[in-house]
């Protein structure tokens, strides 16, 4: 008998086995395990390679750029909250070099992972066409394509936390030593990798712990240990660096309900039409009576929202990209749905979720039109300002964290000049200029403004000249 009779998420091979006879008896071929992959990994590729270096970093992109070049213990010595990917994006970079391209490739294949993993979990639970149908799914989720063009560690995190599921459905099947203390590790690296999407994911493992109880002694609590050896003390870490003022979480505003709506829709997948498909494939599952998988992906899927919300009202946590560790589960429920309900309603829906991809994934695309998403083209900021150097003493950019981006780009940037004329580079969240009491901070509060650039809605390039200089 295969190992998947031993599974703990599934109540015995017996559903499982009936379900694939019924289809090899209505000529169904069932898709391998290699197919699954190779087709979602590859989906994820040619996805993620689409006008890869296109756009200009953004914000948060180029603190990758910097922190590339930054020594280990500036990593812990400034508070930072990424060792373990800015790590991977140092070693990386040392041989692929820090273009767009290059610094945005690692996240390529973590979304080629994530999706091929997820084959691989369904395959344990479910049969292979779940597992064709959800890997596809997530590899098409415009959200993830969004993340996996981006040079910062959320599809690599995706990753991690699907090898931490697969780790705990392991030792939940041998429950050996070995075994357990390897889930303890990969649980624990998640939470290190991100310490809010980590923890985030801890309830959907308890419910699963919880089902197959019998199975966790009597080598079960080494993972508990390990995990409040290294997991434990690194969220407290990262707790403490997040509170007070000045802290790199302080932009965070309490979520609107538009807000988590459309965070919701979002890493449902399929452009909003996975959560639909999400509660039928629960209702699918409850009436196959496969409660306990209907239980630990509904709490997968859901539980990181009620999570993320509950203590954003005192110390806002709730961002869509935490949430990404939830993906996978709205996969998996939309396979189950497309592929349980019928062969004509499972087209219907099938096609649906193309149409609303599509789109989704076109008005991605769209976006390096503009600079990138956020609004911010550095590249054509910064080329502007440097081509007319010479009418100003100094480039100055406010505020002070967007430096990376300019000095990404070739700008030299000084921190605060009096020049008798100035470029100044500005970033803003809202858009609005920069106060006076500001440029006074930066040198050349009795200067005058005699010309602005917008490039996107967030970036402006600003000449300031003292009056009565030429």
């Amino acid at each position: 008998m295969s190992d998947a009779a031993h599974l703990p998420a599934a109540p015995g091979d017996r559903r499982r086995f009936d379900v694939e006879s019924e289809r090899a008896l209505a000529g169904v071929r069932t898709p391998s395990l290699v197919v699954g992959i190779v087709v979602a990994s590859g989906i994820a590729l040619v996805l993620g390679l689409i006008r890869l270096g296109t756009p200009s970093l953004w914000f948060d992109e180029a603190f990758t750029a910097d922190a590339v070049h930054r020594s280990p213990e500036w990593w812990v010595d400034n508070d930072q909250y990424h060792v373990l990917y800015d790590s991977v994006a140092r070693a990386w970079t040392s041989l692929a070099g820090t273009s767009e391209w290059a610094l945005r490739l690692p996240s390529v294949f973590g979304a080629m992972a994530a999706c091929a993993l997820l084959v691989v979990l369904a395959r344990k639970v479910f049969d292979g066409w779940v597992a064709l149908v959800s890997g596809i799914l997530l590899a098409t989720s415009p959200f993830l394509v969004k993340w996996s063009q981006q040079a910062r560690g959320y599809t690599l995190l995706l990753a991690v936390s699907l090898v931490a599921t697969l780790a705990l459905l392991r030792a939940l099947e041998r429950g050996t030593r070995g075994s357990w203390a390897a889930y303890g590790f990969a649980i624990s690296a998640t939470v290190v990798w991100h310490a809010v999407a980590g923890l985030l994911l801890v309830p959907a493992h308890l419910v699963l712990i919880a089902q197959r109880r019998q199975k966790v002694l009597p080598h079960g609590p080494l993972a508990a240990v390990i995990f409040l050896a290294v997991a434990v003390p690194w969220a407290a870490t990262i707790a403490m660096r997040s509170t007070g003022a000045g802290v790199g979480m302080n932009w965070l505003t309490a979520p609107t309900p538009a807000v988590v709506a459309h965070a919701l829709l979002d890493i449902s997948g399929a452009a909003g039409i996975g959560l639909v498909l999400a509660v039928v494939g629960l209702v699918v599952l409850r009436l196959g009576r496969r409660t306990d998988l209907a239980v630990w992906l509904g709490v997968w899927a859901f539980s990181p929202f009620v999570l993320a919300l509950l203590p954003s009202s005192v110390r806002p946590i709730f961002l869509d990209r935490f949430l990404i560790v939830a993906a996978p589960a709205f996969a998996l429920l939309a396979g189950v749905a497309v592929t349980g309900i019928g062969r004509r309603l499972g087209a219907l829906a099938a096609v649906a979720a193309v149409v609303a991809t599509s789109l989704g994934l076109v008005a991605w695309y769209q976006t390096a039109d503009r600079g990138n998403w956020r609004g911010e083209d550095w590249r054509s900021a910064v080329d502007a300002v440097v081509a007319r150097n010479g009418e100003a003493d100094a480039i100055v950019v406010a505020p002070w964290s967007a430096r990376p981006a300019a000095a990404y780009y070739g700008a030299p940037v000084t921190g605060l000049s009096s020049g008798d004329s100035i470029w100044l580079l500005t970033w803003s969240e809202t858009g609005d200029d920069i106060s006076a009491e500001d440029r006074r901070a930066l040198g050349f509060g009795d200067h005058v403004r005699v010309e602005k650039q917008q490039f996107g809605w967030r970036i402006s390039a600003q000449l300031w000249k003292r009056p009565g200089s030429p």
